[in-house]
């Protein structure tokens, strides 16, 4: 049996902060976007922002995560454990034969490969029910939209095998994500460099050139959605533009 839970965040065009990132993956949640509150200018550096800069580049997701709580009802604790350990390896056994799905166990945030993680070392039991939550990633195709990943994970989820009282229940929350990152940090760098040439061109006086100061570009990239299946990529760096005096 298989009940989707009500919600399709990334259908809205808004954006959050990464959730988890390390040096392969950059993932992001598509929920609602976080004010940004702090985009007054900071005290000490008059002109100096904080917040997303304005300079980024916008890149097309590498896949979808759909997250799966397999759980099961049945009165015998013993008995849900071998439900639940079943459904677990047939599931396992259909990802390993298809093309452009993985799966992690766990939470999105906290999970662990699929082949480093035993059934019976996931299960999560609550009183009357055991569960097992696991991690979907469907990659992107090209000229995929949304509602087409989408489908393509129901497709999927429904065809898993249950059994006994298993059911699959997914989760309410989808996300976006990128592979390596950093293959987009030098577009990113040269857009920067492009923008801080246009400031010192349009600033430019009787005096000559202003003097700039850049940091903050030692950073990790970043990304937030900018779209369905869209990612806006940047790093977080501030700019203090003036005299040569007032920069020392």
């Amino acid at each position: 049996m298989l009940r989707w839970l009500t919600g399709l965040v990334l259908a809205a065009l808004l954006a959050s902060p990464a959730f988890a990132q390390d040096k392969e993956m950059i993932v992001v949640t598509g929920a609602r976007i976080q004010q940004d509150s702090d985009q007054a200018a900071q005290p000490n550096f008059p002109g100096v922002f904080s917040g997303p800069p304005y300079v980024s580049i916008i890149v097309p997701a590498d896949y979808v995560i759909f997250t799966v709580s397999l759980e099961t009802g049945t009165r015998s604790v013993d008995e849900r454990q071998r439900e639940l350990e079943r459904t677990f390896t047939a599931l396992s056994t259909r990802v390993s034969r298809t093309q452009g799905v993985v799966m992690e166990v766990g939470e999105p945030g906290d999970s662990a490969p699929q082949e480093t993680a035993t059934a019976k070392e996931a299960i999560v039991d609550d009183g009357d029910r055991s569960s097992i939550p696991v991690v979907l990633k469907f990659a992107v195709r090209q000229g995929d939209t949304f509602g087409t990943v989408r489908q393509r994970a129901e497709t999927f989820i429904e065809g898993i095998q249950m059994t006994g009282r298993t059911e699959a229940v997914t989760g309410d929350l989808q996300y976006i994500g990128v592979m390596e990152p950093k293959k987009h940090r030098e577009a990113l760098l040269r857009k920067i460099a492009e923008d801080t040439r246009l400031l010192q061109t349009i600033f430019t006086g009787p005096g000559g050139a202003p003097a700039m100061s850049l940091t903050g570009l030692e950073g990790r990239v970043k990304t937030r959605p900018s779209g369905p299946l869209e990612l806006e990529m940047y790093i977080p760096y501030a700019i203090v533009l003036g005299s040569p005096q007032a920069l020392r």
